[in-house]
């Protein structure tokens, strides 16, 4: 199968919008900016992660891996650790063993409380589920994470700090976010979902066709309101 070009390029240049605001917001140093874009472009390179995971842009092995660490990176996470919670939770969604949607299973208040515990106990799992090449890998990325952690912190900018208190910040809230919204989200979150869908927004397209993207794993999320899967 052909690679899909196109949905890699529109994931690119999100990213690229996304990391151009934060380099601006650091040159005048507003660190309200810097956190208002490094979210934006915490869920622009979520979303290209989440694409990569699942192999839906049909990359060439080695490339995929690549784009894998990278768009990882720019959460500060490990992008090998993501998607092994992510694929078993596709395999068992919700099920006794499905650690990453746990927090779907609890009410809103309890997920967001425990979301921090939730964030280290899956990367503390993914390094268990690993073999030895994905544990060395696991590991790579994760000294990538905190050497770049470490870049933001030392100048002690408030621009980057807000950089970096804001990719934290999402971290430890994914299980709300990532996990208890998307399968209990309420009929008005997902018809507003659906409405934007014009906007190819993975967010929205996530969040409204959430069952869909379960069903067809495989498809790029900017494409789950398309009429069929098939579609190129």
């Amino acid at each position: 199968m052909q690679p899909r070009l196109g949905d890699l390029a529109l994931h690119i240049a999100r990213i690229s919008l996304c990391a151009s605001g934060v380099g601006l917001a650091v040159r005048v140093e507003s660190a309200t900016l810097a956190a208002a874009f490094e979210g934006a472009l915490f869920f622009a390179s979520f979303a290209l992660m989440h694409d990569v995971a699942h192999g839906a842009l049909r990359l060439p092995r080695k490339a995929n891996e690549l784009a894998l660490t990278l768009s990882a990176a720019l959460m500060l996470m490990s992008g090998h650790a993501l998607r092994i919670m992510h694929l078993r939770h596709h395999a068992r969604p919700l099920a006794p063993d499905d650690a990453e949607g746990a927090p779907a299973r609890l009410p809103l208040s309890r997920a967001l409380l425990g979301a921090p515990l939730s964030a280290l106990a899956l990367r503390v799992e993914a390094f268990r589920a690993a073999g030895p090449s994905g544990r060395r890998c696991q590991l790579a990325e994760t000294a990538l994470n905190l050497a770049s952690l470490a870049l933001l912190l030392a100048p002690r900018r408030p621009a980057l700090l807000a950089v970096a208190a804001t990719a934290t910040c999402l971290q430890l809230t994914m299980a709300v976010w990532a996990a208890h919204v998307p399968h209990n989200a309420p009929a008005w979150m997902l018809a507003a979902a659906r409405r934007l869908a014009f906007t190819r927004s993975p967010i929205a397209l996530s969040l409204g066709y959430h069952e869909r993207h379960h069903r067809t794993p495989n498809l790029p999320c900017s494409r789950l309101a398309l009429p069929s899967p098939d579609h190129t």
